[in-house]
């Protein structure tokens, strides 16, 4: 059976993960008040709450998960389920909205989010419902004003020990970052859906383990509005697939090698140009010294075809990557990771960008109701087409988190963000600051 403070640490997570997220629509993993580097498609990342038993035993939880009986939220009982809710109230200042190389422009954006986790309490199976809202105004732009939604409900059936089935599914509303690369740069944000639907079969009984997944996508964009009129978007409108599978083999009580491999179709409406399909195929080891350290480190290669552009019509490349979780104390807590992708884009002229990057998170804990953490971040994207457009991003970021008691906690963070970029109309630099108030209900 999972905690009650297995479940508060997942909430405080997930509230985590939205901090960076709230001037500019920017998508981080579930790690940390920064997390790492923002997803290339803007969709927004969550942890599975209902799998975290097999990926992270309790006894390497970092900093940010240790439990705090006298900080942690206290779950509201519903039926065999538990409630946690919570409301964010912010303000930030960015000093540079439109992402822009010149004649940059301020605001004071502030912020409501209202944040629902919903957590099976049973003994066999497991079921977590997420929600939250993203409701962004800004003072002296209000043709920038944004309101993200997102639902995740995660659940898993448990056959026999170490034998189970997952499904997932959610659906999210968002406003497209200006740092994103395939933005069109229209006179409000481009807002769009990511519908998300999945399946896993995981059998872990003896030394081998295998398990299986089903990855389904659909995202459906809005034309933007811009001063020449409507932009239109229906040429990103797309289904992505991807079928996958793992082979590891449990070599000790700490190291496990594995084999993954994936399959994927990415199939556009209306631009048929950039369909393609592809895989990657990569081995890997994952090991555990000793609750202190963990190691993901992977290695292979990814194929992705598009055979009706006019050029670069195979993409062939190396996929390397992986992950270090290092608690350097009890107090402090090291997160570093690399990974390298293929990457979706309809600017013109070009197909895809191979996205290559990573980053090193610290989190300490200065006191018991004390947490802060750095973050810097760089990614490196080289685009596959008719031009030969290169960008280099680098993120830092600076931030803490007091913890009032069980009910409030105050957040202050400080982000720079800089890009460089061989077509100079691309290039920015961009500082926040951000100030919060959390309420857990």
């Amino acid at each position: 059976m999972t905690s009650t403070k297995q479940w508060g640490g997942y909430a405080l997570l997930t509230a985590a993960a939205l901090l960076a997220s709230a001037s500019s629509a920017q998508a981080y993993g579930p790690e940390g008040l920064f997390g790492g580097r923002p997803q290339p498609d803007s969709s927004i990342v969550l942890g599975n709450p209902v799998d975290l038993k097999n990926d992270r035993p309790e006894r390497a939880e970092s900093v940010l998960e240790h439990p705090r009986p006298d900080y942690d939220a206290a779950p509201i009982e519903f039926g065999s389920f538990e409630l946690f809710p919570t409301l964010e109230l912010g303000e930030t200042y960015d000093a540079n909205i439109y992402a822009t190389p010149n004649d940059e422009r301020d605001d004071a954006i502030g912020t409501i989010r209202p944040i629902v986790n919903l957590f099976s309490n049973w003994g066999r199976h497991a079921l977590s419902v997420t929600t939250f809202g993203d409701i962004n105004y800004y003072s002296q732009h209000a043709s920038e004003d944004y309101k993200n939604a997102v639902v995740d409900v995660n659940g898993r059936y448990d056959i026999l020990a170490e034998t189970w089935l997952g499904a997932r599914a959610g659906y999210q509303r968002l406003a497209e970052t200006r740092t994103s690369p395939n933005a069109v740069n229209g006179s409000e944000p481009t807002t769009f859906g990511v519908a998300k639907s999945g399946l896993s079969f995981y059998r872990g009984t003896g030394l081998l383990k295998l398990s299986a997944d089903y990855d389904y996508k659909r995202f459906d964009y809005d034309d933007t509005a811009s001063t020449a009129g409507l932009i239109d978007q229906s040429g990103r409108n797309r289904n992505e697939h991807v079928v996958g599978g793992t082979v590891a083999y449990q070599l000790s009580g700490n190291v496990k090698p594995y084999v993954r491999g994936a399959y994927n179709g990415r199939d556009y409406d209306s631009n048929p140009t950039h369909q393609s399909d592809g895989f990657d195929t990569v081995v890997g080891a994952t090991a555990d010294l000793g609750g202190i350290t963990s190691i993901d480190f992977f290695a292979g290669w990814m194929v992705q075809n598009y055979d009706d552009f006019a050029v670069k019509k195979t993409l062939s490349t190396p996929k390397v990557g992986g992950r270090l979780d290092w608690n350097v104390t009890g107090m402090t807590s090291v997160v570093l990771e690399a990974d390298r992708t293929i990457e979706e884009t309809t600017l013109d002229g070009y197909n895809s960008f191979y996205q290559t990057g990573g980053s090193a998170t610290v989190t300490h804990e200065l006191l018991r109701n004390v947490l802060l953490e750095g973050n810097v971040a760089y990614s490196h994207a080289d685009f596959n087409g008719l031009g030969e457009r290169e960008d280099d991003s680098l993120s830092t970021g600076l931030g803490g988190r007091y913890l009032i008691n069980r009910n409030l906690y105050s957040d202050m963070l400080y982000s720079w963000e800089r890009r460089y970029s061989t077509e100079d109309t691309s290039e920015f630099t961009r500082s926040m600051v951000t100030v919060r108030l959390g309420v857990r209900l």
